[in-house]
């Protein structure tokens, strides 16, 4: 009797059976590894927010408000001037006028300041909050040339976005002083808090290899009355609805505020 022979190796079919199989779990893997990562960073981004928070009340308690954008500036100015103050590299200063008072930013070493506090008083420590270049954090730049330009970074590497009350020019009061009533654009600020916000997980990138502008941050549609959200501080319900293709782009709800 004839034995039957064996079959040697696998055939197409299972060969491509098991491609397939292992290429499901290569995506299941990776999109589980995906999902802990951002999980993670999205853990870290929110602590961040946390203690950037906690900075500004201390800010405020040392100087009698959350940090402000200097006059003179853009909307990416936010970011700069919120990591200035809270880094201890300037802070705002109130000085009276004639009729009035203004406030001011000023460099930590301002020779208008008491001698005795002409010095950095940081909010922040030293790692606790990532930035574009962590290796001169807290670094005395200010004498003897223009001030390098930090920002604090979110666990995805991109800036975290700040909104708060834009100074008066300097030398300008900041309140009237028959009425009481801000004077814009300190007054174009209505909430009594500020707005800290980071790009988050599921951020889209316009595809142009820099930073997100701020009109990817934030909502720029104009509210009832011509208001907008920069300015008055109130965040609208479309602002985690995405409305064209080409942005504003969302935040991943990595926020100080409860929407």
């Amino acid at each position: 009797m004839r034995r039957p022979s064996r079959r040697s190796g696998f055939t197409l079919v299972e060969l491509l059976t098991v491609i397939a199989v292992i290429m499901i779990l290569s995506m299941a893997t990776f999109s589980m590894f995906r999902a802990a990562s951002n999980s993670n960073r999205k853990a870290r981004s929110k602590g961040d927010i946390q203690a950037i928070a906690m900075a500004c009340e201390n800010y405020k308690k040392n100087y009698g408000d959350y940090p402000c954008r200097a006059f003179t500036g853009t909307e990416d100015t936010y970011r700069k001037d919120l990591f200035d103050q809270l880094a201890g590299r300037r802070l705002i200063k109130s000085f009276a006028l004639v009729s009035g008072t203004a406030i001011e930013l000023v460099a930590y070493d301002d020779s208008r300041l008491p001698g005795s506090s002409r010095k950095m008083k940081s909010f922040v420590s030293f790692g606790e909050i990532k930035t574009n270049d962590d290796s001169n954090f807290g670094k005395e730049d200010w004498k003897g040339g223009s001030p390098a330009t930090f920002e604090f970074r979110d666990a995805w590497g991109n800036p975290y976005d700040y909104r708060y009350r834009v100074l008066n020019a300097p030398g300008l009061p900041t309140q009237n002083t028959a009425t009481g009533a801000y004077i814009v654009p300190f007054a174009d600020w209505k909430s009594p808090n500020f707005l800290v916000v980071s790009c988050g997980a599921n951020f889209v990138d316009k595809g142009d290899g820099i930073m997100p502008d701020p009109n990817e941050y934030w909502d720029d549609i104009t509210l009832t009355g011509g208001a907008k959200m920069i300015k008055n501080g109130l965040i609208p319900n479309t602002y985690f609805d995405d409305l064209s293709a080409t942005g504003p782009f969302r935040a991943d709800n990595v926020v100080n505020w409860q929407n």
